[in-house]
């Protein structure tokens, strides 16, 4: 994989920048003032350790480039190639055959303009194999000129007394969702997480899951399993919703009663058990998984403390770790995909699509990287120094951010034909109606911060983006799915051109217009996902009283001189902003709340050119306390609070839902005027 010359630097001369670029290695990049940093040799090192060269000095470089090419000369052809809407664009080689997915073969190529059939085949010749990835050019567009609804699963509350929202408590929103018109409702990761280990973490994030191939049981309704009919029971909690929402709690409640549920489901036999048993055929890594966790709870999470041959890879057998336990979570894993695929059934019912996120990784301490080691940096036979995904330093975090994540492999991963990447689209994607890719960046290019360095230190590694576009369409277009990238912030205009060229929706986030452009009126790209604010940001609420500023600045995440500085473009932005609304007659006085000031917003994002609008629950009754809070742990409680207002309420509240009825009749009058008809959605 060759990277392009970094952007406004010189092209590589010395053998370790040489190196570097051969290896995919930015030399330099452009930081959040628009200013070329050039990476350190340090940091160069350090790199390209984790990508297996051996080497500690510059020096070393050149022989580490010899090596690499003329490993890369032996091999004649690429290891992976992609055929757009079918077509490939070379020639067979003597005696090469190509294995198409559903296990035919052919000693030709399709004819002129004939396509290859979508899915993953094999060129198979004597120089080499080759995975040839036929995609559709561009994925299934989403409901143009509608909304949607978001929502942390676990914060609903639906007035059953549960530790967290539940798969039930989605359904229920999903299907009220739908009557009011919207065509989607968007979610946090519902992915395994922190309810694995030994001590779950004081701020767990759904964007740190310990896979992003298997569902987190804690989200099961117990109640709906037929192997417990009758026995689980919840009752219902009167009074307003609990403030806390503990995942951890639920997955501990779960656990026990899912090992009896998976006894008497072997035992009863009949259709659900051969349900059960087609469902591990079609997915055989789930034993592997079901047996991971079961060796966490006999050995404890931290692998550092297993049997060296527990961590050689997926290798367990059953007289290492008890039967009952690896079935146990076999059958949480298919329960869970049962009832999502029944709650993703129910709300599309009512007119609605889920929406779900995929992280951009997934923990180092997890189950990936042990069940694919060759896949990820620092992990396999040619382990190297180990490292970290993040972020540069930008305006936000001086020092630059570290997520945690092992860093997929580039040649590893795509050498070995994206096992990871495949599985991890195409589990998210069996059973909703569109996927948003968190950090969509991560398909071009990745901050890899090595073992032991600041985040500031480390450096961006390419991968093959066209490739991986051309997974995420494959495995959107057999879902019949819609794809949203997450590209806020500092994006490659290449990247945005391949984004757009491939249909993968962008995103747009009134809260950034509104104070990178004061005054003019909000206007996101056409076909577009527009919102008001993030489960990353403040909420509206906070961002229009300026309380997020106070937050952060009792946090410690920022200054006396970087609060004034957000303060005076809060009220810059503030006063401009209602003024505007004021002058539209959007809005009925200069002292509107903020709820009249956002419900103004979504009438506004609502006759744009975006596809979809979504809207936030909690800003309907005007939140101030965000789920999150980028850049703490424990200091703030992040994705473990409740929102204030249950289902029952909201359901029943015509202030509340008031705007939502005003952006529905904004979308209808957008759609009208653009000559299409209605998004789907049932109206009330």
């Amino acid at each position: 994989m060759t990277a392009p010359p970094p952007r406004g630097g010189r092209r590589p001369g010395r053998p370790l920048d040489r190196l570097a670029a051969a290896r995919g290695v930015a030399l330099s990049h452009l930081d959040a003032f628009d200013k070329e940093v050039r990476v350190s040799d340090e940091s160069l090192i350090g790199v390209l350790q984790a990508l297996g060269e051996d080497l500690s000095t510059p020096e070393q470089a050149g022989e580490c480039l010899e090596r690499l090419e003329a490993s890369r000369a032996a091999r004649r052809r690429p290891p992976v190639v992609v055929a757009w809407d079918g077509i490939l664009a070379c020639e067979l080689p003597p005696g090469a055959r190509l294995a198409l997915e559903d296990g035919a073969e052919t000693a030709s190529l399709p004819g002129p303009g004939e396509p290859l059939p979508a899915g993953y085949h094999h060129l198979v010749a004597q120089d080499g194999d080759t995975l040839v990835i036929s995609a559709p050019r561009r994925a299934r567009p989403l409901a143009d000129r509608s909304f949607g609804l978001f929502a942390p699963t676990y914060a609903l509350f639906d007035g059953r007394d549960t530790p967290a929202g539940d798969l039930t408590s989605l359904e229920r929103l999903g299907r009220f969702a739908g009557r009011l018109g919207a065509a989607y409702l968007a979610t946090l990761p519902l992915l395994a997480d922190f309810s694995a280990t030994e001590t779950p973490s004081a701020s767990p994030s759904p964007y740190s899951p310990l896979t992003r191939l298997f569902w987190n049981e804690a989200y099961l309704d117990l109640e709906r399993l037929p192997e417990l009919a009758g026995e689980v029971r919840t009752a219902d909690r009167p009074g307003p919703p609990p403030r806390l929402a503990d995942v951890a709690e639920a997955a501990a409640f779960v656990r026990p009663l899912l090992g009896v549920a998976a006894e008497r489901l072997i035992a009863g036999g009949g259709p659900r058990l051969a349900r059960f048993r087609a469902f591990q055929a079609e997915r055989p890594g789930v034993l592997g998984y079901g047996t991971y966790r079961a060796a966490a709870e006999a050995a404890g999470a931290d692998r550092a403390k297993w049997p060296d041959a527990w961590n050689a890879g997926d290798v367990l057998a059953g007289r290492d770790v008890p039967d009952e336990a690896v079935l146990a979570h076999v059958y949480a894993q298919w329960a869970t995909d049962e009832q999502l695929g029944e709650v993703a059934a129910a709300v599309a019912g009512a007119g609605c699509r889920l929406v779900l996120d995929l992280p951009v990784g997934s923990r180092s301490d997890g189950y990936d990287p042990w069940a694919f080691p060759s896949s990820f940096a620092g992990t396999g036979a040619s382990a190297g120094r180990s490292a970290s995904v993040g972020a540069p330093p930008d305006l936000f975090f001086s020092g630059g951010q570290d997520w945690g994540f092992r860093p997929l492999h580039p040649d590893g991963e795509r050498e070995a034909g994206y096992p990871v990447v495949r599985a991890a689209f195409a589990h998210l994607l069996r059973h909703c109606g569109a996927l948003r890719i968190d950090h969509v960046m991560g398909l071009q290019r990745l901050w890899w911060i090595p073992e032991g360095a600041s985040p500031g230190d480390g450096a961006y590694v390419h991968y093959e983006v066209e490739e991986l576009l051309a997974i995420a369409c494959v495995e959107a277009a057999r879902r019949n799915a819609s794809l949203v990238g997450e590209d806020l912030g500092t994006v490659d205009r290449a990247l945005r051109e391949a984004l757009a060229g491939h249909g993968v929706a962008g995103m747009h986030v009134a809260v950034f217009d509104l104070e990178a452009r004061p005054g003019e009126p909000l206007a996101p790209r056409a076909g577009s996902v527009a919102s008001v604010d993030t489960h990353d940001t403040a909420t509206f609420a906070g961002w229009f009283d300026g309380t997020d500023v106070e937050d952060r600045l009792e946090l410690g995440i920022v200054d006396e001189v970087g609060a004034a500085g957000e303060r005076a473009r809060r009220d810059e932005a503030r006063e401009l902003l209602v003024a505007r609304l004021l002058e539209a007659r959007a809005i009925g006085a200069p002292d509107a709340p903020a709820t009249e000031v956002h419900a103004a917003l979504l009438e506004e994002l609502g006759r744009s050119e975006a596809a979809l609008v979504m809207v936030t629950l909690e800003d309907l009754w005007g939140e101030h306390d965000p789920q999150n809070v980028p850049g703490t742990t424990s200091e703030h409680l992040n994705f473990s609070r409740r929102l204030a207002v249950g289902l029952g309420e909201l359901e029943g509240s015509e202030r509340l839902l008031a705007p939502l009825e005003r952006l529905r009749a904004a979308r209808a009058e957008a759609a009208g005027a653009a000559g299409a008809p209605p998004a789907a959605g049932r109206e009330r």
